[in-house]
């Protein structure tokens, strides 16, 4: 292929001539014309910002709005005005673009402004982001991103100014991201969707401008003073990287054209992919549409394709494209090996549910799809209906349908003949009794935080095949709501959230709900993250005027630099004095509730026990509630309901929920943490999990412990100030009788005869590999059943609760 891009004569021959109805239209977004905005998962338009459009691609280029970010990780440090934000194809409503900065394009511009034709050497209308020599301290640029009225492809002209009396070193090559799979194809570079079951690619090239384009790639430039330079990047969106790499090809070389249907007994295979080798080390990839034809225009040379779909077998095929040839090609693949599973609850009604699908007597697990997609993630399949039909290669396989921790499971194993599909009848049973309490996760991601690339639809499913009943929306530092989302899939009878954020920066994080989405401001309206936790826990409650049952709490902490070591020298300065009096409640759980040190090995290194420091702190007469979360990023391993936190609730049902009860019973501490155990407790005088009491002598702690069938307990023990006294341990081994092989495995009245006023915390556990039934191949299946609960507080003389400052054997948490 050639390396140069042929001039700007060129580029507007390809355009062709422009009919009024078909001109490229670029507008600045306000509050009237925000349908204008591409959509998508990577969407992140807002007024302010700019659109270009034609009749096959749509763009949004950032304005010059202070503090105007794509997400939170566009750039982690500096804002990126003037960058391209969004880039599809028209009106396909899926951008999956994040961010390109040409020059790795940062920080303070002068302006982003529109400009016309006469205003750029390709003639052509577009937007112009600028950075003044002046507002450059002496290093200047400008770039022009120009959109033709036939074009499929945006370009961005960028010129590079030294205004200094120095030399300045560069890279002017476009950065640009996320993407799940990057190539560079003849020079050309193509990146797919982080999910590539969304269907849109990408392809780039760039070059200095010398009239056309020198092709060089990542390059460094040095300018010398009062020296320009010039340079191209042109980008492309397709239905496909391949798409995307014929349109930008088209501009560098005489191509061929291929074009070929995939059916099956006469019926077009629209999920069908094709691999074409030979072209590069890298296979470029295609993806049929949804007539099932493959249309691309390809350099001239031998191809080897590659028709695949899950289910069926491979079809090869070799070719030679010729420049200005064409080639066309009927593919006939076989009928797809299948499989379709409905789950039921007792009452017959279908029900979220994850499907594992393990292959057994020689057969391989399958692979369906990458660890941010909920319908085929790896050999799973998490279904929000409770019925779905997911092609699978011939085989046998052990299907295990769940539903989080409160319902038993399904198991069975079936033999998926070639061609045919194999019918799955689950029931799930509700055995665990939870009345009066909600299954929730104060915690998690999804694509908008913009340090994942997890669907919000994917999160969803995850959250409700888990049974989640209370999640609120927290993504990094944007306001947001999943609501839409969660009734789009039918879902609003399963889970209830409310608008909430993370406040995130290089120090603590912070958690809030409910807030408001301001529409279309950047981060929906999110406040700015101070260095001091103790200012953003202040800001937040605060925020929007307030609201009276706010809550927020404190993220993942590190106890000892937050609450006792600030600077992280080792001597104890106080950390933030009086931080524990504007959260709520901390992420300290763990499973290691009962170590008895300070710290645990992993990966042959001593790591903090979180949970350790908060006993310690409980003494010290600190009240800070406890959850456990799943901080979710993905739909596997960094998935939801490994941990979770039950609430008490007067309502059961998760559409009447009220989210002003939970928080409210939240913050009185009446919480539990677990993996999997439901754990109850009561005093014999009523007072339960978070309460407080007087109890002058002895007294009886009913404790009733229940798992779903495929989870067991060995241990009980209560903690009585934060030590775990051997009268108040109870084992499988050292008391049989009181454990038990149904759903509940342990109910007895505990006697406790406490010394002095007392925080009581009841654990019970299993033993690792317990969750393995729910958990499968990810990393959760390696965890034991753990739950605990948040203190009872027990005064023992009436005359307030006095903590007993003991530190447990270690000095208090610190930094290091």
């Amino acid at each position: 292929m050639s390396q140069n891009l042929r001039s700007a004569a060129a580029l507007l021959v390809i355009a062709g001539a422009a009919g009024a109805q078909n001109a490229a239209e670029i507008v600045e977004i306000h509050h009237h014309n925000t349908s204008w905005l591409p959509r998508g998962k990577e969407a992140d338009g807002i007024i302010g910002d700019f659109v270009m459009r034609n009749r096959h691609i749509e763009a949004t280029v950032a304005g010059n709005q202070p503090d105007r970010k794509a997400n939170m990780m566009t750039h982690w440090d500096v804002a990126t005005p003037g960058c391209l934000y969004d880039l599809c194809v028209r009106g396909s409503g899926n951008d999956q673009l994040t961010w390109l900065g040409p020059g790795n394009l940062a920080g303070p511009l002068s302006s982003v402004r529109i400009i016309g034709a006469t205003d750029n050497p390709l003639g052509v209308p577009g937007v112009r982001a600028e950075r003044t020599v002046a507002t450059g301290n002496g290093k200047g640029q400008r770039h022009d991103y120009l959109l033709g009225d036939h074009w499929h492809f945006l370009a961005v002209l960028s010129t590079f100014e030294n205004g200094t009396t120095k030399d300045w070193r560069l890279d002017p090559a476009f950065h640009w991201k996320e993407f799940h799979g990057r190539a560079t194809i003849r020079g050309i570079w193509t990146g797919d969707a982080t999910n590539p079951s969304d269907r849109q690619g990408y392809a780039a090239t760039f070059g200095e401008w010398l009239g056309g384009l020198q092709m060089t790639g990542p390059c460094a430039v040095v300018l010398r003073p009062g020296q320009k330079k010039t340079f191209l990047t042109v980008v492309a969106p397709g239905p496909s990287p391949a798409h995307a790499f014929s349109t930008i090809a088209t501009l560098v070389a005489p191509l061929g054209r291929l074009t070929a249907h995939a059916r099956s007994g006469g019926a077009p295979v629209t999920t069908a992919t094709l691999e074409l080798h030979g072209i590069d080390k890298d296979p470029l990839i295609a993806y049929a549409d949804a007539s099932g034809l493959f249309d691309l225009s390809l350099p001239p040379g031998s191809y080897r394709l590659v028709f695949k779909e899950l289910g069926r077998p491979d079809i090869e095929r070799r070719i030679e494209i010729e420049a200005g040839g064409q080639k066309t090609l009927e593919v006939a693949l076989d009928p797809a090996a299948s499989v379709t599973v409905e789950t039921r609850d007792a009452g017959g009604r279908l029900i979220p549910s994850k499907v594992q699908f393990i292959g057994v007597d020689g057969t391989e697990n399958p692979w369906f799809g990458v660890d941010i997609q909920a319908h085929g993630v790896r050999n799973l399949y998490m279904t929000e209906s409770g019925r779905f039909t997911q092609k699978i290669g011939p085989g046998t396989y052990r299907v295990v349908v769940t539903r989080g921790i409160e319902f038993d499971h399904f198991e069975r194993t079936i033999i998926v003949a070639p061609g045919r599909n194999t019918k799955v009848a689950a029931k799930l049973r509700r055995v665990v009794d939870t009345k009066g309490w909600i299954s929730t996760d104060f915690h998690n991601h999804s694509t908008p935080s913009g340090d994942n690339y997890c669907g919000t639809d994917d999160r969803i499913i995850n959250l409700a095949v888990e049974h989640i009943e209370f999640a609120p929306t927290t993504e990094h530092n944007r306001i947001y709501d999943w609501t839409p989302h969660i009734e789009r899939l039918g879902l609003a009878e399963q889970l209830r959230t409310v608008v909430g954020l993370e406040l995130t920066g290089p120090n603590a994080h912070l958690n809030a709900f409910p807030v408001r989405v301001l529409p279309f401001a950047q981060g929906g309206g999110a406040p700015h993250w101070h260095m001091d936790p103790r200012i953003n826990a202040i800001v937040l409650r605060d925020f929007q005027a307030g609201e009276p049952y706010r809550w927020v709490h404190l993220n993942h902490p590190r106890v000892g630099k937050l609450f006792r070591d600030r600077n992280a020298d080792g001597i104890p300065d106080g950390g933030y004095p009086g931080l524990e009096l504007l959260i709520d409640a901390a992420e300290v759980w763990s499973e290691h509730v009962l170590g008895k040190t300070p710290y645990f090995p992993r990966g042959g290194k001593k790591h903090h026990n979180r949970t350790f420091a908060w006993l310690q702190l409980l003494n010290q007469g600190i009240r800070m509630n406890c959850i456990a979360v799943a901080d979710a990023h993905a739909v596997f391993n960094n998935a939801v309901g490994g941990w979770r936190t039950y609430v008490r609730s007067s309502i059961d049902e998760p559409k009447d929920l009220s989210p002003e009860e939970i928080i409210r019973d939240s913050k009185a501490g009446r919480m539990f943490v677990t993996t999997g155990p439901f754990l109850s407790v009561e005093l014999d005088d009523g007072t339960g999990i978070g309460d407080s009491t007087v109890l002058k002598g002895p007294f009886k702690a009913n404790v009733r412990v229940q798992c779903t069938d495929w989870m067991d307990i060995h241990r009980v023990q209560v903690l009585v100030n934060s030590r775990q006294p051997e009268a108040l341990n109870f084992t499988r081994e050292s008391h049989p009788h009181l454990f038990k092989d149904g759903v509940v495995r342990f109910e007895h009245a505990i006697e406790i005869n406490l010394t002095e006023d007392a925080h009581l915390i009841f654990v019970a556990t299993g033993k690792k590999l317990g969750l393995a039934t729910l958990w499968g191949e990810a990393q959760q299946s390696k965890w034991a059943p753990l739950a605990f609960t948040n203190p009872i507080w027990v005064d023992r003389d009436g005359h307030g609760f006095k903590p007993n400052r003991d530190t447990l054997g270690y000095r208090l948490p610190m930094a290091k």
